[in-house]
């Protein structure tokens, strides 16, 4: 799977993006996933989309894991769709309206859209990092995600547990606490959602870096995780290689995710 580099203004973008427009990270991580882990998540969030007929995807990039969980819906539905980057949003609607029914389309981030109704349920998968990068706004855009669905809606997000290997591997503090998946968990509780909670597992498989001689898909796996274009230092890869091995279990890392289903009754 390989990514074209494309160019998006900024104030279109989401907190970070820019740094994620370039090409050979986007495939190693998808190399990496463990699939069978995956269409778990994605059975799972189709199955609390069943019965819902106006849905919105927020940070619906070129559409993949949307058509993923839209072909695992069985009842009739219409899905709009919320991406910044313009090239990506076309690509979507392209890809996805071949087999699936989709409304209306929003190239802008989460911080300016401006719904004109509400929904049955909306959903997010592993986009709230980008979205503020501090906590006020955060919050602010939180009440704006589960305002957007009426009485009996749902609002579906998909995050990283704190404990998951990603922040562990880190080498530098890149994501806020209030990112992670119990923030948004207590958020809705204190607001008197109704919250259920599915735990997964999401491995990565990193035993091939052990093994090489070279540097380059390690390279590749920082630039990913850190979220920085540029390449780093030998030096610097080699810490992280290490972080890797200190903490890996049989070959893999367990990016451990929250699907967190929020009911406005």
């Amino acid at each position: 799977m390989t990514f074209k580099k494309l160019h998006t203004p900024s104030r279109l973008a989401w907190t970070f993006w820019p740094e994620k427009e370039f090409t050979d990270v986007y495939e190693n991580i998808y190399v990496r996933a463990f699939t069978e882990d995956w269409f778990k998540i994605v059975l799972a969030v189709a199955q609390q989309l069943e019965g819902h007929s106006l849905l919105l995807d927020i940070g619906c990039g070129e559409g993949h894991t949307t058509k993923q969980i839209l072909d695992r819906i069985h009842t009739p539905h219409t899905c709009d769709l919320l991406e910044p980057h313009k090239d990506a949003l076309m690509s979507a609607q392209s890809f996805l309206q071949k087999e699936n029914n989709v409304g209306d389309t929003h190239a802008v981030t989460f911080k300016d859209f401006e719904p004109r109704k509400t929904y049955d349920a909306v959903f997010t998968s592993h986009t709230n990092y980008y979205w503020s990068e501090d906590e006020k706004g955060y919050t602010v855009l939180l009440e704006k995600f589960l305002g957007l669905v009426h009485k009996g809606g749902k609002a579906l997000m998909l995050t990283l547990l704190a404990e998951s290997d990603q922040y562990k591997v880190l080498l530098k503090d890149l994501y806020k606490q209030f990112v992670r998946a119990e923030y948004f968990e207590d958020f809705c509780r204190a607001r008197g959602y109704i919250v259920e909670v599915k735990n997964f597992s999401m491995r990565l498989y990193v035993g091939d870096l052990f093994t090489t001689r070279g540097l380059f898909d390690v390279k590749n796996f920082y630039r990913f995780l850190h979220n920085v274009q540029d390449e780093p230092s030998d030096e610097l890869v080699r810490n992280f290689l290490e972080k890797i091995r200190e903490i890996e279990k049989n070959g893999y890392l367990d990016f451990k995710g929250r699907l967190i289903i929020a009911t406005n009754s």
